[in-house]
């Protein structure tokens, strides 16, 4: 059924967004795949190289560092040369980086560049595919803001279950999850071509970074969509990034499948979280995500201080939920407070505080060495249940200002 968007460029183009969405969904899951198929073999890099957990921390925690220059100016690149522009040479990037990591199987400095590569494509990808899944899904925004939900956390969680069932039981298992990648990015770019461009270029406007968040929102963005997206991976990357190596001695001969299995339960909580965010909305939604994220890092505590390892599937899908409510919800409140012609870079900037809480397990590392990483954590935990209760009152606050909640 076709459909009216206002592009960023500020002109009305007539969209039929069904086939788009879907061809524009498979480039979305192979790159949101591919950031996640090294997180399993964190453990076998460790070993194989004989890493120290605050440096198998550092992998994991590099990969927000690459998204800086991304996130600054590919939403407002998109907004202005269109979306198409920005995303296939996003994918392209995305395979090299698998590359790169193939490359680094015995290479540390390389296994750095690789996942500050991957970082990089994510800003690209993921910050201008939503903005561009948003115009093709104009009629129904909040159906437009789940499917991007559920498309990314597909890849996410889809990422490390495979690389980690394949790197504890397959052949070459730090070359063949990343093959398994690339052929994804190659049936993304085979498709990717069929989405309808959104953006219509103004002769005359100059690419310039910008947060994208009107003025008369700036508010709203930094005390409620800001803490909202800090739940999106700042919880889920305790999950993936530290828990397992905290726990590995007591799952050791199966320690690379579980992180497989944890990746898999947070990323597929998804859809009851986006169908939870379509019952309450948005503005309960959010401090309801970050409440769970803390309950899932209380879990988390709880299976470190007893060894009982196991815990931590219920505490993934407890970060799983979080992340899923902070990712609808995040993106809705973007749509909201955005004008169109800046939906690029007001995504950005949602993503941007989004990624830079992955960088929590090398923080809770670097910490724990002169406090203990139960202390903390449990610091952590505190802080988490005061953000969300100072998140409920913000939001109410929020729905009383933006209408459309």
């Amino acid at each position: 059924m076709a459909s009216s968007v206002v592009p960023s460029g500020g002109s009305t183009l007539p969209i039929t967004g069904g086939t788009g969405r879907w061809a524009l969904a498979l480039g979305l899951f192979a790159v949101a795949y591919g950031t996640n198929v090294s997180t399993p073999l964190l453990l076998l890099y460790e070993r194989e190289l004989g890493l120290t957990p605050w440096t198998v921390t550092a992998l994991f925690a590099v990969y927000p560092l690459g998204l800086a220059p991304a996130l600054v100016y590919s939403g407002p690149a998109s907004d202005v040369l269109g979306r198409r522009p920005v995303v296939v040479p996003g994918l392209v990037l995305s395979a090299a980086a698998s590359v790169v990591m193939i490359a680094g199987a015995s290479s540390l400095p390389l296994l750095f560049l690789g996942r500050f590569l991957l970082g990089a494509v994510s800003g690209l990808v993921f910050v201008v595919a939503s903005a561009w899944m948003q115009e093709l899904g104009a009629a129904n925004p909040m159906w437009a803001s789940r499917l991007t939900g559920l498309i990314l956390y597909a890849g996410f969680g889809a990422g490390p279950l495979i690389s980690g069932a394949l790197g504890e039981w397959g052949p070459v298992p730090l070359a063949v999850p990343y093959l398994v990648h690339l052929a994804l990015v190659v049936a993304g770019l085979a498709t990717v071509w069929r989405v309808p461009e959104t953006v219509v270029r103004v002769v005359g406007r100059r690419m310039r970074p910008n947060l994208g968040v009107p003025a008369e929102s700036r508010r709203v963005f930094w005390t409620v969509v800001a803490p909202t997206a800090v739940g999106v991976f700042g919880f889920p990357s305790l999950a993936f990034g530290l828990f397992p190596v905290l726990l590995r001695p007591a799952m050791e001969s199966i320690a690379v499948f579980v992180t497989g299995i944890i990746g898999l339960l947070a990323m597929g909580s998804i859809v009851p979280a986006q169908a939870w965010v379509g019952r309450v909305g948005p503005y309960r939604a959010a401090p309801l995500g970050l409440a769970l994220g803390t309950s899932g890092c209380a879990t988390g505590l709880v299976a470190f201080s007893t060894g009982l390892w196991w815990l931590l599937l219920p505490a993934s899908v407890l970060m799983g939920v979080a992340s899923g409510l902070s990712m609808t919800s995040g993106l809705r409140f973007v749509d909201l407070i955005t004008r169109p012609e800046d939906r690029g870079a007001c995504t950005g900037s949602f993503y941007a505080v989004a990624y830079a809480a992955m960088t929590m397990p090398v923080v809770v590392s670097t910490l724990a060495r002169p406090l203990g990483f139960t202390a903390v954590l449990a610091v952590l935990t505190a802080a988490g249940t005061t953000i969300a209760v100072l998140l409920l009152r913000s939001a109410r606050q929020a729905s009383l200002v933006v209408s459309g909640g």
